[in-house]
C-alpha cells in the first residue's frame, strides 16, 4: 500500500474517520482473525437487554480509540514544539506506535468482558499456568502483575503463528515487541502511554461517548474537541516527562469528563437489571464449572464450544483456542443447555432464564441494612428458608450477591492526569489531587437479587 494514501471508515460516533499514510496500518491490523474476534464480543456485555441499541462491539470501539489515539498525537506534536528536543518529541512514528497499541488494547477480553474474568478467571489466576501455556516465559518479568485479559493480549501479539504477529514483523522488526511493551507502560517517549492507561485516556474518551449513543442516553456526553485541544506535556516533580492538560483550559472539560464517566456507570453499567442478567450468567458458569469438574465429558459439546469449556473447568489455552472465545459460543453454550434434556435441573432452569429474560429481581433494601443483615452468622440460611419455596432447583443459586465499587481517580502515579502550567518555561506541573475532594467511589454498595416471588419475603426478613 502506498505510504501516503488515505483509508477513510465512517464512524456513528467519531464520523468520517481518515487514516493517512504510516497509519493506515489500522486498517491492515484490522483484519486479523485476533481483532475480528473482538466482532464477538460486546462492549458492554449484557446492556442490551435493558437498552436494545448496546449491540456494539469491542471492535469497534477499539478502532474508535484508535483514531482518538491520532488525534491526540498530532495535538502533541504542536505541545512538544519549542519545549522538547526533537528525540522526545511525539512524531509520526510515534503515533503509528500508539494507534496500534490503541487498536490492540482490548484484543484479551473474554465473553462478557469483566463478568468471565471475575468469575471463570479470578482475580488471583494461576498466572505461571497460563503464561507457560501461551508460551510467555521470556515475558513473564515485564507481566508480572497484569491482568488476565492483558496477558492474552500480549500473548496473541507476540505469537508467531499468529497473523497479527507475522503482518506487525513484516512492516517491521520487533513491531509486536514493542506494541506489547507500550501496553505495559513502556516506550521510549515515556509520557505516551499514559494516553493508553491513565484517568483520562483514549478508551475512555471512546467509550463514553459510544456507549453514550449506542444505548440512546445523554450520561456520558462531554465536549471531546476541547479536551483534546487542552493536551500537553509537562515535568513533574522529578523532571520526567507526563501527559497532562493545560491548566488554564482544562478545569472545566476535566470535571466534565469525570461527571460523564461516572453518570455513565451508574445508569448503565450499574443499572439494576443488566447487573442481575450478569449475575445469573455467574451464577450459571458457577454451577456449569461445578458439574464438569466431577465429569467433563457429562455434556455433548459442539466442538467450537469446547475451549470455552475447557477454560470453565480450570485449563489455561494455548493462543490459537483463545479465537473461538467469544459471547457467541458463550450464548450457544448456554441455549443449549436450556434445550437439553435429563441435564442438572439447577442449571437447565437458570439457562432457561437467561435465555428467556425472566431474570431475578433486586430486592428493595438499602445497602446499610443489606451489608449489616450478611454480617450474621445465619443470613443466609434465613434467606435460603425464603425463597426455597420458589426455586426449582439447588436454592444457593438463586441468591446473588452483587458488590459494586467504581474508583473516580487511580491510585497509581502512573496512571493519574496532570494539570499543566503552560505559561512557565519549566512548565511545572501537578496532578489532579484537589478534585479528588469534591468526589466520591462508590465503594463496595451492595445489592442483592433473587426471584420475583421471593422478593417481599427477602426483603421483610432484612427489614
Amino acid at each position: 500500500m502506498p505510504r501516503h494514501s488515505v483509508q477513510r471508515i465512517q464512524d456513528s460516533v467519531h464520523g468520517l474517520m481518515e487514516f493517512h499514510g504510516m497509519e493506515t496500518i489500522i486498517i491492515d491490523v484490522l483484519r486479523t482473525p485476533e481483532l475480528q474476534r473482538l466482532r464477538r464480543i460486546r462492549q458492554l456485555g449484557l446492556a442490551h437487554l435493558v437498552f436494545p441499541g448496546a449491540e456494539h462491539s469491542r471492535l469497534v470501539h477499539s478502532l474508535g480509540a484508535s483514531y482518538l489515539s491520532i488525534r491526540f498525537g498530532k495535538k502533541l506534536i504542536e505541545a512538544c514544539h519549542n519545549f522538547l528536543t526533537d528525540l522526545l518529541c511525539t512524531n509520526s512514528y510515534a503515533i503509528r506506535d500508539l494507534a496500534v497499541a490503541a487498536l490492540c488494547h482490548d484484543l484479551g477480553h473474554g465473553p462478557l468482558s469483566h463478568a468471565w474474568e471475575r468469575e471463570i478467571v479470578g482475580e488471583n489466576y494461576n498466572f505461571d499456568l497460563w503464561i507457560d501455556k501461551l508460551g510467555l516465559s521470556e515475558s513473564r518479568s515485564y507481566l508480572l502483575g497484569a491482568k488476565w485479559h492483558e496477558v492474552v493480549g500480549h500473548a496473541l501479539l507476540l505469537w508467531e503463528d499468529g497473523q497479527l504477529h507475522r503482518l506487525l514483523e513484516q512492516h517491521e522488526k520487533d513491531f509486536s515487541k514493542r506494541i506489547s511493551y507500550m501496553l505495559r507502560g513502556k516506550y521510549y517517549l515515556p509520557y505516551l502511554p499514559r494516553l493508553l492507561n491513565s484517568d483520562i485516556d483514549v478508551d475512555r474518551a471512546d467509550f463514553l461517548l459510544r456507549d453514550t449513543h449506542q444505548c440512546g442516553v445523554t450520561y456520558g456526553e462531554y465536549n471531546l474537541d476541547w479536551l483534546i485541544s487542552t493536551c500537553t506535556v509537562g515535568k513533574n516533580e522529578n523532571d520526567k516527562l507526563v501527559l497532562g492538560f493545560d491548566e488554564r483550559k482544562a478545569l472545566r472539560i476535566v470535571e466534565q469528563f469525570l461527571v460523564a464517566r461516572r453518570a455513565l456507570y451508574e445508569t448503565v453499567c450499574y443499572h439494576k437489571t443488566v447487573r442481575s442478567a450478569e449475575g445469573m450468567v455467574t451464577l450459571f458458569l458457577k454451577r456449569f464449572k461445578e458439574i464438569i469438574h466431577e465429569d467433563i465429558n457429562k455434556f455433548k459439546i459442539a466442538e467450537f464450544v469446547k475451549p470455552l469449556v475447557k477454560m470453565i473447568s480450570g485449563d489455561a489455552l494455548e493462543p490459537q483456542e483463545l479465537l473461538s472465545i467469544d459471547d457467541f459460543s458463550l450464548w450457544v453454550l448456554i441455549d443449549n443447555i436450556a434445550k437439553m434434556n435429563n441435564i442438572d435441573t439447577t442449571l437447565q432452569d437458570i439457562a432457561q432464564r437467561i435465555i428467556s429474560r425472566n431474570l431475578f429481581k433486586m430486592v428493595p433494601c438499602e445497602s446499610n441494612k443489606i451489608k449489616e443483615f450478611l454480617l450474621k452468622d445465619d443470613a443466609y440460611d434465613r434467606i435460603y428458608d425464603k425463597i426455597q419455596p420458589f426455586c426449582t432447583g439447588r436454592k444457593e443459586f438463586y441468591l446473588y450477591r452483587d458488590i459494586l465499587k467504581f474508583s473516580m481517580f487511580s491510585e497509581h502515579i502512573e496512571n493519574m492526569a496532570y494539570f499543566i502550567d503552560e505559561r512557565r518555561n519549566a512548565k511545572p506541573i501537578r496532578n489532579h489531587s484537589e478534585l479528588r475532594a469534591h468526589w466520591q467511589n462508590i465503594e463496595d454498595r451492595v445489592r442483592i437479587y433473587t426471584l420475583d416471588e421471593a422478593v417481599d419475603a427477602v426483603k421483610k426478613l432484612i427489614g
